[in-house]
């Protein structure tokens, strides 16, 4: 009921607020419908589209989960922050809602992005399965950025920092990555750095259960289980953090 609580807090919140939803849709809606102009005629894919979607998904994921904790920042400067901390609630409990809060935010723009995609002639191959094993894993990435993104905002002393923090790394990221060339075309230092980005795995799931009928397992249950220990380890040092 305390997490309940406070989400739905959050959640009032930003739906009176859009601006907030806003903000964080307009870079991925913006980069989904230049690259699909700019490369629709890319031989090296049938359809660039499709091939380019889960990577601007998780640049979603980056960019609206990554901010996240800057919510702390305005509850910090209204005094809320502070009755909170000093209340019966439990502190894993703040860090949770955080999180759902956080997911809500980014499925409203997952949601608004595969509709626009789908408008033009995007296509999951591995149906209804392959939707809700895509939804999963994008929870699991949303949990492991935000629960990052909470503890960042403990760390740095103001919103200046943090949003240039945030960033500084989102873009790298998003470009070492697979999300917009294949993986198997990646050359030298910037393929081993592509293997060792987290969100590359994410993106190769994520495009495998799109573009095939046949589920990998082996390679999506890796990447779960990678993101998984990824999140638990993030949400623990968000505790920790936000004890001292």
């Amino acid at each position: 009921m305390q997490v309940y609580n406070l989400v739905w807090r959050s959640v009032k919140w930003r739906f009176q607020n859009p601006v907030t939803i806003i903000m964080t849709l307009v870079q991925p809606l913006i980069w989904l419908l230049l690259f699909s102009t700019m490369f629709s005629h890319n031989r090296a894919e049938e359809h660039y589209t499709s091939f380019i979607l889960p990577g601007i998904l998780v640049m979603g994921v980056l960019s609206g989960s990554g901010v996240s904790g800057i919510a702390n920042y305005s509850l910090k400067t209204g005094g809320s922050f502070y009755r909170m901390m000093i209340s019966p609630v439990k502190r894993s409990s703040i860090i949770l809602a955080h999180i759902l809060d956080a997911a809500v935010l980014s499925f409203i723009q997952i949601i608004i992005m595969a509709s626009i995609a789908f408008a033009m002639s995007v296509r999951i191959a591995s149906g209804i399965s392959g939707m809700l094993l895509m939804a999963a894993l994008l929870f699991l990435t949303i949990a492991f950025v935000s629960a990052v993104s909470y503890t960042i905002s403990f760390i740095l002393p103001d919103e200046n920092s943090f949003i240039a923090l945030i960033n500084t790394v989102t873009l790298p990221l998003f470009f070492v990555s697979s999300a917009l060339i294949p993986y198997e075309q990646l050359e030298g230092g910037f393929r081993i750095a592509a293997m060792l980005n987290p969100f590359t795995h994410v993106i190769n799931s994520l495009r495998m259960l799109m573009q095939t009928t046949t589920t990998d397992w082996f390679q999506l249950l890796a990447t779960g289980g990678l993101i998984f220990i990824l999140g638990i380890a993030a949400f623990g040092i968000a505790v920790l953090t936000q004890r001292k």
